[in-house]
């Protein structure tokens, strides 16, 4: 097992790191081949990014919202207008208590609870439509393992998240859903930056199948955006079209366009 020894960049506390076969098997699963390791200590958060190799590749600081000594959540209330358009989900709560954040929306009529706990985040899930049990769980387990490593402080992200597995709800797990909500999940610190001359060839091969399936004027925008974080990207109001988004990034990261950066 492979041990790092990493320094807070904020307050200059020291810290040893065991690189676990679990740290090096989320990181070999992550769109960006990297996972994040929190270190909670006083009134911030150190998060240490490693790679499937086990080598350290970045830190980044947030600042928590409670001291774990408190033991208490700093409750945000999310207002209805933000589930606006969705389908399944007609209410949520979602703790994330490596922050000490718990956020809520508006209590409705529910046909079918969902509730599930994995690490320090717990989610639950009021489905205004009786969909199937079976069928929702793994979403729900595949939601709780993306948010349980995600490290964005913004809420309109993990909201995002939500507005994408509304969608995701009637349809099948597939491949890459993980990615594709760990990227919506983390859309304020996660940046594009094209590669070349990759980026440039598929302008070139246009119209290719990703203008096509994915819509030419979005795959357009982020190959001329040059360097842009997903937040400033994954702007769109139907969750159908803010899924459709995300995946056209995925695709462009997959076929080496554009590379995905921990900000």
């Amino acid at each position: 097992m492979k041990v790092l020894k990493v320094r807070c960049p904020q307050c200059g506390a020291e810290f040893t790191l065991d690189v676990t076969t679990a740290v090096l098997n989320e990181a070999s699963q992550s769109p960006m081949g990297l996972a994040g390791v929190a270190l909670p200590h006083g009134d911030h958060v150190l998060v240490v990014y490693v790679d499937s190799s086990g080598g350290e590749r970045g830190l980044r600081v947030f600042k928590s919202f409670q001291t774990p000594a408190a033991r208490q959540m700093t409750e945000v209330l999310v207002p209805s207008d933000a589930l606006k358009g969705l389908r399944n989900i007609g209410g949520f709560t979602i703790e994330l208590g490596k922050l000490g954040l718990r956020l809520t929306s508006p209590a409705g009529r529910a046909a079918l609870l969902l509730k599930g706990r994995k690490g320090d985040t717990s989610i639950e899930l009021e489905l205004v439509r009786n969909l199937d049990y079976q069928a929702a769980r793994p979403w729900l387990e595949m939601l709780l393992e993306v948010i349980d490593t995600s490290y964005s402080i913004e809420v309109a992200d993990y909201v995002n998240s939500l507005r994408v597995l509304d969608v995701l709800l009637e349809e099948r797990p597939f491949v890459y859903a993980r990615q594709v909500l760990w990227l919506v999940a983390n859309s304020s610190i996660v940046k594009t930056r094209l590669r070349m001359p990759e980026a440039q060839l598929v302008r070139t091969l246009k119209p290719s199948a990703i203008f096509e399936r994915y819509g030419g004027g979005f795959v357009s925008r982020v190959l001329e955006s040059g360097e842009a974080r997903l937040r400033e990207l994954l702007t769109a109001e139907s969750p159908q079209l803010l899924l459709s988004s995300a995946e056209a990034i995925l695709a462009l990261y997959r076929r080496g366009a554009v590379d995905l950066v921990v900000t």
